[in-house]
């Protein structure tokens, strides 16, 4: 059995098919109800719809990023430098006295 066939079958719906299940939503839900029902739907799918881009543009920036990652990689940091100390002082015993004129 082919498992297409169920929903080409509902996709294939007539106008007579349309018109009985629309009067079925008028039957449930009253007049003065569907318009409601029509906007709360409405507004579902388009949040819907944005969580969705929300997603995929989630996805697309980390893919981005990781490329980016890739075609950069980090430079390690430089060991830090070793600390320069001041020549030693030499002590005065080992100079000369100063010659005196």
């Amino acid at each position: 059995m082919n498992m297409t066939t169920p929903i080409l079958a509902f996709l294939s719906m007539n106008g007579g098919e349309m018109f009985f299940i629309m009067f079925l939503c008028l039957l449930f839900f009253g007049s003065k109800k569907l318009p409601d029902l029509a906007k709360a739907m409405g507004q579902s799918v388009r949040e819907f719809k944005k969580a969705a881009n929300d997603v995929e543009e989630n996805f697309h920036s980390a893919v981005r990023e990781e490329d980016r990652k890739k075609a950069n990689p980090p430079v390690p940091p430089m060991p830090p430098a070793a600390p320069t100390l001041p020549p030693p002082a030499q002590s005065s015993q080992s100079q000369p006295p100063p010659e005196k004129l």
